[in-house]
Order: structure tokens, then sequence, then C-alpha cells
């Protein structure tokens, strides 16, 4: 989808895992220089992906306006939801085949510069520039979903 759209990235291809640190490990970047996309169904069963900083948690309440539903509506989407939009666990992308699905972007990504997401499969991940990514999605929305740790902070666990 990406080169329909003329976004200029490049393909990596790594073991198969799913674990973000073990992402990086292979890829050799750190946490903070990736996207991670979040997958949830809405009781309508509409793809919602979730996109911020690979080293943000994300915060579900605001997630949830974000998408206009109520926090309690959000459910993690399964192997079968994934794979009706092109894509399979660990290697969930914000730009999806499934042109019903919402993205919603932690406002922080597009300043991201050069990063490093999922492809939709989990042996392979994209490097793109975090702004190229999000205008690949023009629908999207953007929001404070994710919370960011200062450069004070230790960075957290990705959920």
């Amino acid at each position: 989808m990406l080169t329909a759209l003329g976004a200029s990235f490049r393909l990596y291809e790594h073991p198969g895992v799913v674990d973000p640190v073990e992402v990086c490990a292979a890829l050799g970047v750190p946490l903070e220089r990736t996207v991670k996309t979040l997958a949830f169904v809405t009781p309508e069963d509409r793809l919602l992906l979730a996109a911020l900083p690979g080293h943000a948690r994300l915060r579900y309440g605001p997630l949830a306006r974000a998408a206009g539903i109520r926090r309690g509506d959000l459910s993690p989407a399964d192997a079968g939801r994934l794979a009706r939009a092109g894509m399979r666990p660990g290697g969930v992308c914000p730009v999806s085949s499934d042109g019903a699905a919402l993205v919603v972007f932690d406002e922080t990504v597009g300043g991201l510069g050069r990063v490093h997401c999922g492809s939709g499969r989990p042996d392979s991940s994209i490097e793109i520039d975090a702004g190229a990514l999000v205008a690949a999605v023009p629908a999207a929305v953007m929001a404070r979903i994710g919370d960011v740790p200062t450069a004070s902070e230790p960075a957290r666990e990705p959920v």
C-alpha cells in the first residue's frame, strides 16, 4: 500500500518475533525510533489502530475518546480480524488495506523522524519517515494517546 501511495520506505526482513524489544534487537534500533501499532475492534467490528512511539504506554481513555467510543468498548483485535485486514499479530501497521479502519496516531508520531514500524507481518518491518507514515493515512485522527517518558524518566516496557 505504501508503494501505491508513492511513499519512500525500506523493508527489513528479520526473524519472526513479536516482542518489541526483540524486534529492536533484530533491527539494531532503539525502541524510541519505532512506532508500535496496537489493534482493537469496536462493537461494530470496525478495526481501530492506535499508533504511538514504541517506548510509550497507551492511554486507553484518550484512545476511546479519539475514536468516539467508550473505553469499555475497546476489545483487542484477534488474529482472524487482523487477517481480514491483511495483517498478522506482531506485525500490525497503521497503513491498512481495510478502508473502514480508524487509525489514531499519537500527536508526537509525525515529528519522530526516521522510524521503524510493522509491515503487516511479524517477520519484516518498515523504515519510513514518520511524517510520511502519518501522511499515508489521510483520514487518521491525531490525539494524545501515548504516555511518552520524558528524557529524565526511564523508558517503560511497551504495553
